[in-house]
């Protein structure tokens, strides 16, 4: 048997190395010129400063994006133009605060029974930023005497009713006559014989004109017992005819936030302003011994959402 030498394999063709890929690695040829090395060079530095662009555009359009979020999101939605919502006529008070008592006294009990010995002036509503008035918390100072008791509705406080440091006179109301509210009535002779049988002690008024042409007044009329306060207030409701509101009817106050200790009554005028609101509307307040008025007056209407506001945060300070 003749032995036969096994031929070698065959090599294998080597797998052809795609273009793209030369392209790609860009394998640089120890044998090209300095020319080519030169432009291939200058093209991954621009490719460099092509990836550099890129980079600080994402970052500019991500800080901005992020800026404009915060400017959405950080200040209050009604401070945003196109956000805001409409107003309703409500006016921005500054915080309510209640005077000291004077040494020894308690305060209301809540339940429309116990006396008020705080100063009358200092629990009236203060005047709101749409009137000119400070937004800042109102600082009382310390508790003086109260009126002196007198059968007279027309009876002045004493002299040491009159703190020595008082406030401005935007935070401190004047004591005024009790009979000082007659000449707000159509018939002032009723309401005098009503103030003399129940023997009016002191009284105090705050009013306002807001920026949207709305005229407010607050008056607050102190007794010497609940009774006396409750006969005037029930009187008051049922036949009074103030001269801002000669003809009124009763409104709705069901929907109302309660305040214990105080009882409503809410009135509005028959006629309306071109909106449709009552131009004036009147609200009596029966809190213990203290009677408060308060009236409401604007031509062109006035909104239920102030008159509301007012009327709550008036009954709060005397509750």
């Amino acid at each position: 048997m003749t032995d036969h030498a096994t031929p070698p394999p065959p090599a294998s063709d080597p797998l052809p190395v795609p273009e793209t890929a030369i392209g790609a690695l860009e394998f640089t040829d120890p044998a090209q010129s300095p020319e080519a090395l030169a432009a291939q060079e200058a093209r991954r530095a621009r490719r460099r400063k092509a990836a550099v662009r890129w980079s600080c555009a994402a970052l500019v359009f991500a800080l901005a994006g992020t800026g404009t979020a915060l400017a959405v999101t950080a200040p209050e939605r009604t401070d945003i133009p196109g956000l805001a919502t409409a107003s309703d006529g409500r006016y921005t008070f500054p915080p309510l605060a209640l005077p000291p008592l004077p040494s020894g006294k308690a305060a209301p009990d809540g339940k429309g029974k116990s006396l008020h010995y705080a100063d009358l002036r200092h629990l009236l509503l203060p005047v709101p930023k749409e009137a000119g008035g400070s937004l800042t918390a109102p600082t009382f100072p310390a508790p003086t005497a109260s009126p002196t008791a007198s059968g007279s509705p027309t009876a002045s406080p004493t002299a040491s009713a009159t703190p020595s440091a008082a406030p401005t006179a935007a935070a401190v109301a004047d004591w005024v006559p009790c009979d000082a509210i007659l000449a707000e009535q159509q018939d002032p002779a009723k309401l005098s014989q009503l103030l003399l049988e129940n023997a009016c002690r002191a009284a105090t008024v705050r009013e306002w004109t807001a920026s949207d042409g709305t005229r407010t007044q607050i008056r607050l009329l102190r007794f010497g017992s609940t009774g006396e306060s409750w006969g005037t207030y029930n009187s008051l409701r049922a036949k009074s005819a103030p001269k801002a509101a000669p003809d009124t009817k009763s409104t709705s106050h069901e929907n109302w936030d309660t305040v214990n200790g105080v009882d409503l009554t809410a009135l509005e005028s028959t006629a309306n302003g071109p909106k449709g609101n009552p131009t004036a509307r009147v609200a009596y307040l029966s809190a213990a011994d203290i009677l408060a008025v308060i009236t409401m007056t604007n031509p062109d209407g006035i909104p239920a959402a102030p008159f509301r506001q007012v009327v709550t945060l008036q009954s709060d300070l005397l509750a």
